[in-house]
């Protein structure tokens, strides 16, 4: 079941069968090049009181606040690759929870080379060396599984992009979420979401671009499409749009995603949450 529970900063509380759902709110869904109306991708799962961000762009503490998300409170950062887009608001979140006087340890989930890409450019400000600086855990995965605590786990597994990068899996005791970050069609996407809820997947572009598009690490709507399908997911999710394609629009996307998938097609709203 999918649908919208909560309205920009009120949330519906969740009760009974629904508590253990998952809840997943967009903070933007284009790619390198943002809409008047849209920031990057990024995203938050809640779960039975753990939140998760994953990939860090635009305001992140604005973006959590704005849905009710006390910042102090947040679990776990996922970064999936060191590209521009995906990692460059994390020296704002760090500043502004040491600014809030957090106290609690935030881990954050990376491969190796974001891992050290991310401390470099959090070092340009001195943050990590901060006094009274919060705690922070740093996990370094290439293909493997985190604890995040009992019931809910986050695994990555490498995709084909042009620098090294992350895919994840989001599992709880009760369903599963699959995210390809920035790729071109990979057999390991499509491995991890087997029998996985909903496939995030990246629509960079149209039919007609998936050669110039799979050359440089990323996917067509119909090749997201393919995946899903194969991988028999109910629901895929299309994101990370070039908004500077005036000529590809999100109802094209879903029509060449269509052409090979069969379930339900979702291009999410930003700051609209989705129970799972």
């Amino acid at each position: 079941m999918y649908r919208s529970i909560f309205d920009i900063g009120c949330f519906t509380i969740i009760k009974t069968e629904e508590e253990r759902c998952v809840n997943i709110v967009f903070f933007g869904t284009s790619g390198g090049v943002q809409s008047a109306e849209d920031s990057n991708v990024s995203f938050l799962i809640l779960y039975q009181g753990n939140s998760i961000l994953v990939d860090v762009s635009g305001s992140p503490v604005q973006s959590l606040k704005k849905v009710g998300i006390n910042p102090l409170e947040l679990d776990c950062v996922v970064i999936t690759h060191e590209h521009t887009d995906h990692i460059y608001a994390l020296p704002s979140l760090i500043h502004n929870l040491w600014l809030m006087k957090r106290e609690k340890p935030l881990t954050i989930i990376t491969n190796t080379s974001t891992e050290r890409k991310a401390k470099e450019l959090c070092n340009l400000f001195s943050l990590l060396s901060r006094e009274a600086l919060f705690p922070m855990k740093w996990v370094s995965i290439e293909e493997g599984k985190h604890v995040v605590e009992p019931g809910v786990e986050i695994s990555l597994f490498p995709v084909v992009h042009s620098v090294s990068t992350s895919g994840l899996k989001i599992s709880t005791s009760y369903s599963s979420i699959v995210y390809s970050s920035d790729t071109s069609p990979c057999e390991k996407v499509g491995l991890y979401a087997k029998g996985a809820k909903m496939l995030i997947h990246e629509s960079s572009g149209s039919v007609g671009e998936e050669n110039v598009l799979n050359k440089s690490g990323h996917s067509s709507a119909r090749q997201a499409g393919e995946i899903a399908e194969r991988a028999g997911v109910k629901t895929l999710v299309l994101c990370h749009f070039d908004f500077s394609k005036r000529e590809y629009s999100t109802e094209q996307a879903i029509s060449e995603a269509k052409s090979a998938f069969r379930g339900l097609i979702i291009i999410p709203d930003s700051f609209k949450s989705y129970l799972i």
